[in-house]
């Protein structure tokens, strides 16, 4: 086991949350989700899997906020039949025994693209360490699911979050003008102690002319994912009247990004977010019981787009950047070397669904390029079912309460777990969604009783509040 800079960073840190008030480790924890490329721990025994300081840190996590029985009541709560966590405990459970026994029930009936393997090469289906490693990922999931939901069933909490991940979308912004600057000056070895993942990084790559912004990730497809959930955060909660100013500057500033990411996976997610957005804002404007902002987005959207168009087109030499941009991430995508061998994991993960009758090959026994192929292809016809039921609840859950933030939050956090979902749809290489993920799942699915809300069941994030919020309300 080899630990490194950053990992003893995290964990000094960690420590030192034990001592200070909630709120400290909450923000941690959410800015520790942006580092994709740090590893905190690399396990040499284990194939060079790694520790992210994301995960180091939900051990803290949970050790400072379950320490209080109210909000360990909570974590319970969220996991009991009927709520969305009690189908994502059953999914993890049921992924650890397909983790365990399908590899070795299948053994050599099928083929798969191994998930840490270096060659492009298929291999006979056989037990892995990505096995394993893939489960601890699960778990941790779980466990910061629990965690959040209870932070987020009480007042205080719910508005702690709010400026925690609002904290995150602009951290994300710093960490891309960070991997600019140190680009175009040739310091990129200053981020070198959170870009030490032992997969391949692509902090140097170009594409279109451009720089490709990769910010604290291994790669531009990962940080254009990143930005697409936070812009869908920030949008909504423009949208919605909240921090109208700030939350749109993040939001343009969080396009600009996405734009000049050069990412498929950032083009085409936003695309059909955007499209799935404006019809629902389009329904509310026609009914009249959307915000003005909401009416700005329904009217201003179609002109903008087509001035731009105009003025693109205007000019010869910009129309054909422009046109080759399209083709080289969008419409050819596929024809590419890249997108041929991402052709190539969906097929031979659908094909391993059908090789093994539909039970699928297990958690971590094979890659693909979706998401939802992933799920699958992994969980097989008895696993998916408790999966999507999960992802059901999410989007269905939650509860208005007391303060009035809560809903609006909780809006704010739906929109993200559905850009991240269309994201990871388009590229999503594993089932594992990650930490950012389930803390927004948690958050948009909370559960928050009037009392819940009137009652602080943190007593000190109340005291406290004045003192870590980002903005005042």
């Amino acid at each position: 086991m080899t630990v490194e800079i950053i990992g003893i960073i995290a964990v000094l840190i960690g420590f030192i949350s034990i001592y200070r008030e909630p709120p400290f480790i909450v923000y941690i924890f959410v800015c520790s989700t942006l580092l994709g490329a740090a590893a905190g721990l690399i396990l040499d025994s284990l194939g060079g899997a790694t520790v992210s300081p994301a995960h180091l840190l939900l051990g803290f996590l949970g050790y400072r906020l379950l320490s209080d029985p109210e909000i360990a009541r909570e974590a319970a709560e969220a996991v009991k039949p009927g709520r969305p966590g009690f189908w994502l405990a059953l999914t993890v459970g049921f992924s650890l025994v397909t983790a365990y026994l399908f590899p070795r029930l299948f053994a050599g009936q099928t083929y798969v693209f191994p998930v840490r393997a270096q060659n492009q090469f298929t291999e006979a289906l056989q037990p892995a360490n990505s096995n394993l490693t893939q489960s601890v990922y699960f778990i941790g999931d779980l466990i910061c699911f629990m965690v959040v939901s209870a932070v987020a069933a009480t007042r205080s909490g719910t508005r702690i979050m709010m400026n925690a991940v609002l904290t995150g979308a602009v951290l994300n912004l710093v960490f891309a003008a960070l991997d600019l600057l140190t680009y175009f000056t040739g310091t990129a070895d200053l981020l070198s102690f959170i870009r030490n993942s032992t997969y391949t990084i692509y902090a140097d790559d170009q594409a279109g002319g451009l720089k490709r912004i990769v910010g604290s990730f291994t790669e531009s497809s990962s940080f254009g994912s990143m930005t697409l959930g936070y812009f869908a955060l920030t949008l909504r909660l423009w949208l919605m009247g909240l921090y109208p100013r700030f939350t749109l500057i993040v939001t343009f500033l969080s396009l600009l990004a996405l734009l000049f990411a050069t990412s498929t996976t950032a083009y085409v997610g936003l695309a059909i977010y955007f499209v799935m957005l404006y019809a629902e804002m389009l329904v509310r404007a026609l009914s009249r019981s959307g915000t003005p902002q909401m009416r700005w987005l329904v009217f201003g959207t179609p002109v903008l787009l087509l001035v731009l168009l105009l003025l693109i087109a205007l000019n010869d030499e910009s129309w054909a950047y422009f046109q080759n941009l399209l083709d080289t991430f969008v419409l050819k995508k596929m024809n590419t070397a890249s997108g041929e061998e991402r052709s190539s994991w969906n097929r031979q993960a659908l094909q391993s669904f059908f090789d093994t009758a539909g039970f699928g090959v297990g958690n971590g026994s094979a890659r693909a390029s979706s998401f939802l192929i992933a799920v699958l292809a992994s969980l097989g016809v008895i696993g998916t079912p408790l999966f999507v039921t999960f992802m059901i609840g999410v989007f269905r859950g939650g509860r208005t309460s007391a303060d009035p933030l809560s809903p609006t939050l909780q809006l704010g956090a739906k929109s993200t777990c559905l850009a991240w979902l269309i994201s990871s749809s388009i590229s999503g290489t594993q089932m594992d969604l990650g930490l950012s993920f389930y803390l927004f799942a948690a958050v948009a699915c909370a559960k928050q009783s009037p009392l819940a809300a009137s009652d602080a069941r943190l007593h000190s994030w109340e005291r406290d509040r004045s003192r870590t919020a980002l903005i005042s309300s």
